[in-house]
This record gives C-alpha cells, sequence and structure tokens, in this order.
C-alpha cells in the first residue's frame, strides 16, 4: 500500500469516527411536537406523580406557542402541586388572559379550582 493510499485510508476512518460519534439527531413524528401533545402528556405525567417531567411538558408547550392557554393551566397547577401556589396563580392569570375560546376558558376556571382546593391540602 503506497502513502497516499495510507493517507486516504486513515482520513476515511477519521471522518467515520468523528461522524459516528457526533450527536445523535432528533426526527420528530408529526403531531407529537404540538402545544396539545405536550399538554396532554403533562396530565398524564401528573397522574403519575411526575410533577417536574409534566412541568417540563407544559413548558415545551409553552415554548412552541406562547399564546396557548392550556401550557399555562397545565404549568399553573404542576407549581400549585408542588406547594408553590403563588406562583400557580400568577401562571393561571395569564391563561385566563390567553384563553383563546370558551372551551379554554372553562379549563381555565377549572385550574384555578384545582389551586382552591390544593391550597386547602396545603393549608392542613
Amino acid at each position: 500500500m503506497g502513502k497516499t493510499t495510507a493517507a486516504a485510508l486513515a482520513v476515511c476512518m477519521c471522518l467515520g469516527l468523528v461522524v459516528s460519534c457526533g450527536p445523535k439527531t432528533i426526527y420528530l413524528k408529526k403531531g407529537f411536537d404540538t402545544p396539545s401533545h405536550h399538554v396532554d402528556n403533562g396530565y398524564k405525567l401528573m397522574g403519575l406523580g411526575k410533577l417536574y417531567a409534566a412541568q417540563s411538558e407544559f413548558e415545551r408547550a409553552r415554548e412552541l406557542d406562547d399564546r396557548y392557554a392550556p401550557a399555562y393551566v397545565g404549568l399553573g397547577i404542576a407549581y400549585g402541586m408542588q406547594g408553590n401556589l403563588e406562583k400557580g396563580r400568577a401562571i393561571m392569570e395569564t391563561a385566563r388572559t390567553l384563553a383563546a375560546d370558551e372551551e379554554q376558558r372553562k379549563e381555565v376556571e377549572l385550574g384555578f379550582e384545582r389551586l382552591y382546593y390544593l391550597e386547602k391540602e396545603w393549608a392542613e
């Protein structure tokens, strides 16, 4: 094997190593990286008691659409369940101002009710 061939082989091996050790590409399936999908995931995680993971899902929904009221409702409830009722209420107020339709307004009111009951539980 000549010097040129050995050098070319070495370069190819180095490139292969760099490419195979590089960051992994995340392929998102259509419909899975939407605010509503992340909110749904957040509530499922909340039901399993995984509050910080749920909070991350609500945050991701908010990143995708910072005017999506249900993301704020979930986030407000998550903070309330963690004992931070003041922050939960503040986030819920934001949800109230962002609610785009009657369904979202009802969801916000239910969120406020949930915080009310959480406050009673924390007081006991």
